[in-house]
């Protein structure tokens, strides 16, 4: 069916064809189709001041044009009565580097980004780690000459994760109590060396568990006697879980000891309910009113993070972590309660983990709260983009590039990655 041009201003609502919606009964009658109406679904309403374009799903107000009932013809775009024949063409401003730089939405600089770093006891070690390439575990002095190194660079920030050895774990992770262990020891030297650099901390007890989980169990004693037994840990109706309220008074007494040791900023990753306010009265009490509290306010259950429990060397011995973080099979909208509990208890920055399978989510929660929000680039998308670089099936760069702009597209102020050296280099050719 075809729809002509000579329609009458009298023409009313009834003839626009049904595969594009419903007419408004409020629409004045005065509505034309432009020629091409059953390929694109466009008309104008003439004879009045403002008009409406029904192909958006949103109606936006449009000028009408001269007052007289006209007729019009479009491929990609509504004409507007009164306009000329020359179609709108949206390639005009990408035609060269300067008008796409003048008009893009999003910029990178090396302050948008955040290294994270491993380091564990001992002195002069550079341990490679083999499913991140480019990635180490490193002792603190070695820490320290290349973060001298990364700082005159550019590097402004970093994020730092204890690795232990395995005689050094215990059920409750103990060890990230203690005031000497790698991360404070690194905080301190960094501090003494008087590098600018904003230096973060992860509040976790993955790394520090015997069992690998990130805190103390729920029933760690009758559990304990089960695997020494070697007997399955739980049944599958009651699986063993982390004890919530013992871990985060845990987690309060780790973060006043990163504090104490250099600290500016630390980071709750545990998901465990309630964190944010415990740590930020200790902290408070401590008077560390000035650290901030970045928390991993929505932290998925993802099977992303693979490289990363070789990195840390902390994987569950048993289980999974199911039971505290995040579902992806749930909507954005429990990611936006998690991150608003967490702003209410006292969060400076929120954080959404992992970053390219969960850019709806980004999107929802930092559209939601009044406080920034970071994401972070985990290791296996780290590892992916690495992996196929090496093979040749992508141009490392540019995909790395996208994935970043898309991040702050998405409304992350700014970026945890392991490729944040690299962006500095990039960025500053």
């Amino acid at each position: 069916m075809a729809v002509s041009s000579n329609l009458s201003s009298s023409a009313g609502v009834n003839h626009i064809p049904p595969q594009f919606g419903q007419a408004d009964a409020s629409m004045p009658r005065s509505v034309l189709f432009c020629r091409s109406t059953l390929q694109c679904g466009h008309f104008i309403l003439a004879g009045i001041p403002r008009g409406i374009c029904h192909c958006n799903p949103r109606p936006a107000p449009m000028q009408a044009g001269t007052g007289t009932a006209v007729a019009h013809s479009c491929k990609a775009a509504c004409m507007i009565a009164g306009m000329t024949n020359r179609l709108i063409r949206p390639r005009r401003l990408r035609r060269n580097s300067i008008l796409r730089d003048l008009l893009a939405d999003h910029s990178l600089g090396t302050c948008d980004f955040v290294l994270p770093v491993f380091v564990r006891a001992g002195e002069g070690i550079r341990h490679p780690i083999l499913s991140m390439p480019g990635q180490y575990q490193y002792s603190p002095d070695v820490l320290l000459e290349e973060l001298s190194e990364w700082a005159s660079m550019g590097l402004r920030s970093v994020l730092l994760f204890g690795v232990v050895d395995p005689g050094e774990k215990d059920e409750e992770g103990s060890h990230a109590h203690d005031p000497d262990n790698a991360v404070c020891s690194t905080l301190r030297m960094v501090k003494r060396a008087g590098l600018e650099l904003l230096l973060m901390t992860d509040l976790c007890y993955c790394e520090y568990t015997s069992h690998g989980h990130c805190g103390p169990l729920a029933g760690a004693e009758k559990a304990g006697r089960r695997r020494a037994r070697g007997g399955k840990s739980a049944d599958a109706a009651n699986p063993p879980t982390v004890d919530n309220d013992a871990t985060i008074h845990r987690l309060a007494q780790q973060a006043v000891i990163h504090s104490q040791a250099g600290a500016d900023v630390v980071a709750p990753s545990g998901m465990m309910d309630h964190a944010v306010g415990t740590i930020r009265e200790a902290l408070d009490e401590a008077n560390f009113t000035d650290r901030a509290i970045m928390s991993y306010s929505v932290k998925y259950a993802s099977s992303y993070y693979g490289p990363f429990r070789e990195a840390a060397e902390s994987p569950p011995q048993f289980g999974d972590r199911k039971s505290y973080q995040m579902d992806f099979r749930r909507t954005a909208a429990e990611a936006v309660r998690e991150a608003n509990i967490d702003v209410a208890e006292g969060a400076d920055i929120v954080m959404v983990k992992p970053g390219m399978p969960y850019l709806d989510v980004l999107s929802r929660v930092s559209a939601s709260v009044p406080v920034p929000t970071a994401v972070y680039q985990v290791s296996g998308e780290y590892a992916m983009l690495k992996s196929a670089a090496a093979a040749g099936w992508i141009e490392e760069k540019p995909c790395v590039l996208e994935a970043m702009h898309a991040f702050k597209r998405a409304g992350a102020s700014f970026i945890i990655s392991y490729y944040t050296m690299e962006m500095i280099e990039w960025l500053n050719a």
